[in-house]
């Protein structure tokens, strides 16, 4: 036993000293720790040996193995989590909700508040998580309520601009339909869409209706953020598909154009699909890319006529022809500001029929004046869109408030 003890030991060292180091592990979806540099100030203050720790830990041979296996023999065990992702039913992963101060969804909604009372047209479109409308299928004892708390609070704080998305969510769920993927914590395109209704019927016009859509699988291997803390190795990908609208007789597709801005640099791209993630680990990434400070999405000439005569047509079957009329075929360019996560990257494509121009902040990033940047962009409609999680945890949100106070 003493002699496997240590040909274990030695071998698994003389690998670490002979493998080459991985600077990005795809299945965590993050980057691992390299070899720190060797300075005296660092011995001296223990930094040193502390990122020799996590080098070692990082780079230990055969760590995609080992971490499937922890997270396989946790489940067998009977434990019903893993770094903060439950093992749910239906081979679901469901994302444990964040429990952040009390303080924080005070701010963010008082800002939202502060923006309206300016005079702009405010909406606030919070979703829950699959870990409210999928509740069902949590380990026993597992459910806590602070997104259902959260929302409720909005609804009776903020009824004048609050979005409600989840009694839809919850009927689809119901319905077996997937709203939510099972590996990753973002709702899926199906999902997106329910809220993209709830929003229009919010604003009182007509969304493009389900059948004028067809939809397109762009991928059957997808395995998400919950996936990557997990790793558990029997869980199926996910598929990602994405709604097209069917073309009529007679119609021009539609064109616009997507202005990114990283903080440095600008670029622009003709699609809010991004092809290229799709060979990627962020797969989801395939909806307007990773998460950037700005990005711009504006019709070009022609642009939206596909999903302009289908939403008037859908207006017209809901007897709302005058409403979907008004909002699309205004002679001024209509434009709109969502200050988001990435819960709007599968929703944006639904609004492109709707608006001329679609700005997109994440107060994360973007740290200019977004008042100063909606007057000189001339922008009067404004949708914050994000997840509970996001919107209870996120202080970065309160920060479009907060410039309101300096004026």
């Amino acid at each position: 036993m003493a002699a496997v003890f240590l040909l274990l030991i030695f071998a698994f060292a003389g690998a670490g000293l002979f493998l080459p180091d991985r600077a990005f592990s795809p299945q965590e979806n993050r980057y691992l720790t390299l070899k720190p540099a060797l300075s005296w100030r660092d011995v001296r203050s223990a930094a040193y040996m502390s990122g020799v720790e996590e080098y070692v830990t990082d780079q230990f041979p055969g760590r995609d193995r080992w971490v499937s296996a922890k997270a396989s023999l946790q489940k067998i065990s009977g434990q019903k989590e893993n770094n903060d992702v439950y093992f749910a039913a239906d081979s679901y992963l469901i994302g444990k909700p964040k429990i952040s101060p009390a303080d924080v969804a005070d701010q963010n909604l008082a800002a939202v508040l502060a923006i309206k009372d300016a005079g702009y047209d405010v909406a606030l479109l919070v979703s829950p998580m699959a870990a409210e409308i999928l509740r069902d299928k949590l380990p026993p004892r597992a459910y806590t309520p602070e997104q259902a708390e959260l929302l409720s609070r909005l609804r009776w704080e903020a009824p004048d601009v609050f979005v409600d998305a989840e009694p839809a969510l919850r009927r689809a769920a119901a319905d077996a339909q997937q709203v939510f993927f099972r590996t990753d914590h973002h709702w899926t395109t199906a999902g997106a869409y329910l809220a993209y209704q709830a929003y229009m019927t919010w604003l009182g016009e007509a969304p493009v209706p389900a059948d004028d859509f067809d939809e397109k699988v762009v991928s059957m291997s997808f395995r998400g953020t919950l996936w990557s803390k997990n790793s558990l190795p029997r869980i199926a990908a996910d598929r990602i598909s994405v709604f097209e609208p069917k073309q009529r007789t007679g119609q021009t597709s539609a064109g616009y154009t997507v202005e990114f801005f990283d903080g440095a640099v600008t670029w622009t791209t003709s699609s809010v699909y991004q092809e290229e993630y799709l060979s990627r680990k962020d797969q989801y990434a395939y909806f307007l890319g990773q998460n950037q400070p700005l990005a711009v999405i504006r019709g070009t000439a022609g642009a939206g006529t596909d999903f302009a005569n289908a939403a008037d047509a859908g207006a017209a079957d809901a007897g709302a022809a005058d409403a979907g009329a008004a909002g699309m075929n205004s002679a001024a360019l209509r434009k709109l500001m969502i200050f988001k996560d990435s819960y709007a990257h599968c929703f944006v494509p639904f609004l492109l029929p709707h608006f001329d121009e679609i700005h997109l902040a994440d107060l994360r990033y973007w740290k200019r004046d977004p008042i100063a940047y909606m007057e000189e962009h001339n922008i009067r409609q404004v949708l914050f869109l994000y997840n509970a999680d996001d919107f209870g945890g996120d202080r970065s949100i309160s920060q479009a408030g907060a410039y309101l106070a300096l004026r």
